[in-house]
């Protein structure tokens, strides 16, 4: 939501074509990247990007940064709604991907087609206030106001 608020273009992109909003909430969950950090320990050798990882080297996945690669992604630090391919890492990846996923994103994008043709304007009343931690995180408060369209007023 904060990020639709901010990013007001790609907010109306979904008004215009609400097609686009199950791309968007990858879009979202990229964005947020609500796991922060995983450790793993290495249990075979392997060389990543000229650094040689030993069996036993702990390793710290982070996925807010893994998330705004610009080896990965186009624009990383910019916020794009329809953003394609879209392989973010914000739900785990393979063997270690999040049981829950599926239902998340179904979750959310139900909750946006809805929201977004029963509300013409949402707006940030107050600072956001994230969750104070170091392994998952979000948003604690997002204070708004917002104004129901005429259809759903009715």
């Amino acid at each position: 939501m904060l990020a639709l608020i901010q990013n007001p273009d790609e907010m109306q992109k979904l008004r215009t074509n609400p097609d686009l909003i199950p791309a968007a909430v990858d879009e979202m969950v990229r964005w947020v990247s609500p796991v922060k950090h995983f450790f793993r320990t290495s249990t075979e050798t392997y060389t990543l990007r000229g650094k040689t990882i030993r069996p036993g080297d702990h390793l710290m996945m982070v996925y807010p940064s893994a998330n705004r690669d610009d080896e990965a992604f186009d624009r990383p630090f910019s916020f794009i709604a329809d953003r394609n391919p879209n392989r973010h890492v914000g739900f785990g990846f393979g063997i270690h991907a999040c049981i829950g996923m599926y239902l998340a994103k179904i979750e959310m994008v139900i909750f946006f087609r809805e929201l977004l043709t029963r509300v013409d304007s949402i707006a940030l009343t107050g600072e956001p206030a994230w969750i104070e931690t170091s392994f998952l995180g979000g948003l604690k408060r997002l204070p708004i106001s917002f104004k129901a369209s005429e259809a759903a007023a009715a």
